[in-house]
């Protein structure tokens, strides 16, 4: 079928993806090496591992509930501006503003002053990325109106999403390691904000239609929350993919967060290298877009995101390995490793998010109910509760195996650990199933 979308409007949808890329990467990427760095290398440690895995896990946590409410709210919102738009503004606005403040801690010492302003930080920051994030991903669907519309939208969405993370790796990298982190969270936030507003020209200003799914044209009431939550979990495709959700976010915050500390205790390089490597990863990835776009024609969704959840877990557990090889430099064993991970990571997220537009354009079917934000807010729930158990596993594995020079065995369990959950998570993904329906309206 010919796009319904023009390509104006697929590439100005696709923006705000590269901004909330650009800045869960950067985030992901310092937030806990800034507060918490390797212990002897002269930087100042404001909190303590320990204290800061939990503090991130309660604010992983808190963005995690809310993310429902705000799917359940866009969803029944009806204004002059369309469902989105509203969360979109506010919530680009409460970003840029945490980020300008998350990196002043109040003390230049681990304190409780410390502990409870980093707490309110991150939870404002976290409650405005899922004020954007939510009703964002929720657009998609009514967007794209086939399967071949999502996929592709998917990809473009996916191809401005890697190029987020190629910003937040070498544009943060190198504002943290020349100017600081507080400009480097003024640059993210702003690019963020500038994103979302190239976005919301083209958001759909109209409420789709409900559905009728018993064909008699008959009006059908609109789901309380708690309606709309039991109906939701109800859906066994949905949960699947959720379930395997939580551990690939899992593997893949351990994956961003552990690499300054590989880059630096491991690879023996300077903080500036981070942005290097993560760049030659996203590079990798958008050579391989096109690719996947091209085999979802000849082959089912379920069966390629089997294959990338193989690939990364293989590719993520050869990183525990480098620089055991002799005759290789450890950078280039590096290099090597992440630009095999590189189109597998890709591919999971191309393939995961029109996966997930197919199984809400059932729901409609099924239910009668538009209700794609508090399904992607679900499907963000899920991925936020990986964030969580992140911030969780590592600080237990560095403190038991040490990151420091002299003891750096943590940031290879790290690696390890991530790629045991991303087989697991292709375990559960295992059973999934969805009976495609014509979902052209």
């Amino acid at each position: 079928m010919s796009p319904i979308l023009t390509l104006r409007q697929t590439l100005l949808y696709s923006c705000t993806s590269s901004g909330i890329n650009l800045i869960n990467t950067a985030i992901s990427t310092w937030l806990l090496y800034y507060y918490a760095p390797p212990p002897n290398t002269g930087a100042v440690q404001y909190l303590s591992i320990t204290v800061l895995g939990i503090l991130l896990a309660i604010g992983r946590v808190w963005n995690a509930i809310i993310d429902p409410f705000i799917g359940h709210w866009s969803d029944r919102t009806q204004s002059h501006w369309g469902r989105r738009t509203p969360f979109l503004v506010l919530g680009s606005l409460m970003t840029l503003g945490a980020l300008l403040f998350l990196w002043t801690p109040l003390t230049s010492y681990p304190s409780l002053p410390n502990a409870l302003y980093f707490l309110t930080m991150t939870i404002i920051l976290y409650t405005g990325m899922s004020l954007v994030g939510v009703p964002y991903d929720g657009s998609l669907p009514e967007m794209a109106a086939t399967a071949v519309e999502r996929v592709r939208l998917s990809m473009w969405k996916n191809i401005f999403g890697i190029l987020g993370v190629l910003g937040g790796a070498v544009i943060a990298s190198s504002v943290y390691s020349r100017w600081g982190a507080i400009a480097m969270g003024g640059v993210i936030g702003t690019i963020g904000a500038v994103t979302v507003g190239l976005t919301l020209p083209v958001l759909p200003k109209r409420i789709l239609p409900t559905l009728d799914p018993t064909g008699e044209g008959e009006a059908i009431a609109s789901m309380s929350f708690w309606q709309s939550l039991r109906a939701t979990l109800r859906n066994r495709p949905f949960l699947i993919l959720c379930s395997s959700t939580i551990l690939v976010q899992t593997a893949y915050a351990m994956l961003l967060s552990n690499l300054p500390y590989f880059v630096a205790l491991i690879l023996q390089e300077p903080e500036a290298a981070v942005g290097r490597y993560q760049g030659w990863v996203v590079i990798v990835m958008l050579a391989a877009a096109p690719v996947w776009n091209r085999l979802n024609r000849d082959y089912p969704d379920r069966q390629l995101l089997k294959v990338s959840l193989f690939g990364l877990a293989v590719t993520t557990s050869l990183l525990t390995a480098v620089g055991w090889i002799s005759f290789l430099s450890t950078g280039l064993q590096a290099a090597l490793c992440l630009g095999f991970l590189g189109p597998f990571l890709g591919g999971y997220f191309i393939l995961v998010y029109a996966m997930m537009g197919a199984v809400v354009e059932q729901d409609a079917i099924v239910t009668g109910q538009r209700r794609e934000a508090f399904h992607y807010s679900i499907f963000s729930f899920s991925a936020g509760m990986g964030l969580s158990f992140s911030t969780l596993i590592i600080p237990p594995i560095f403190s038991h195996y040490g990151y420091t020079l002299a003891q750096p065995a943590g940031v290879r369990v790290v690696f390890l650990v991530a790629g045991i959950l991303v087989v697991l998570s292709a375990v559960v993904f295992h059973d999934y199933r969805l009976t495609e329906t014509p979902t052209q309206r």
